[in-house]
């Protein structure tokens, strides 16, 4: 099994709130898997911790 292409950047994730181009390979499998199973509540890989900090 292979990895989805990387999408160009100005594409959204449909499961996540980041470009699908900021995506790396773990991301973008994630994502997709995300998708692929309808589960809304998975959170997120992508970005670094800073993306994901509350205020």
């Amino acid at each position: 099994m292979t990895a989805p292409e990387p999408p160009r950047s100005g594409t959204q994730c449909p499961s996540c709130p980041h470009p699908l181009g900021t995506h790396d390979a773990i991301a973008r499998r994630y994502c997709a898997a995300t998708a692929a199973g309808k589960a809304t509540d998975r959170g997120c890989v992508c970005g670094t911790a800073a993306d994901h900090k509350t205020a």
